[in-house]
């Protein structure tokens, strides 16, 4: 009897260390499969910036683009090496070993009080936002806020190569702009405009 009940005994210690590894193997299959489907999740579900960036909206051929919130023409580009301006009496120059791109527009908003941000997108696809070295010239973009029905006409400068101008872009949107809000894209310029050595930047 005493062999018999050893017996059971480690047939019953048998079976439940088989059941402890079952469970264990269980266990780490439910967390592969759930990695699986999280990594899966993570490869197909868009990402913050694809679900909440404005959509897009293209200018015309006359240069004029509306967006949801207001409307937006692009007048000309101006490109140069140095920028002057007055600020307090003073004369501000800025340089650049790069190139200045000045964007002359005239914005107006739709509905009510906006403002505006703008980023140039490179020929090579690199996204150059406002140059934060020339937010205060006059008449920066930065700066400015846009009624309904009034039109004015800010500048929105960059600092870039000059080889990211022609193939690029300027996009415009408003500012904290969402996925239902529109951002107004014109066209790539044909050619560069001519690089001026100083441009002089006034009211």
């Amino acid at each position: 009897e005493g062999k018999l009940a050893a017996f059971l005994s480690g047939r019953n210690l048998e079976r439940a260390a088989g059941a402890r590894r079952m469970s264990h193997l269980a266990n780490l299959m439910a967390i592969a499969l759930g990695g699986a489907m999280l990594g899966a999740m993570m490869n197909t579900l868009p990402g913050y910036d694809s679900s909440f960036q404005p959509f897009a909206v293209d200018a015309g051929e006359n240069g004029v683009g509306q967006g949801r919130l207001f409307t937006a023409e692009l007048i000309g580009l101006r490109s140069a090496g140095a920028i002057s301006y007055e600020r307090y009496g003073k004369n501000v120059v800025r340089d650049t070993s790069a190139t200045f791109l000045v964007a002359e527009l005239a914005i107006s908003a739709r509905e009510e009080s906006r403002q505006i941000e703008a980023v140039w997108l490179g020929a090579t696809g690199r996204q150059y936002n406002q140059s934060t070295r020339l937010e205060n010239v006059p008449r920066g973009l930065s700066q400015a806020r846009f009624e309904p029905r009034l039109t004015d006409r800010p500048l929105a400068i960059f600092e870039l190569p000059d080889d990211e101008i022609v193939g690029g872009r300027l996009v415009l949107m408003a500012r904290g702009s969402m996925r239902m809000d529109s951002a107004v894209h014109f066209a790539s310029p044909a050619s560069a405009p001519e690089r001026q050595a100083m441009l002089r930047l006034g009211p």
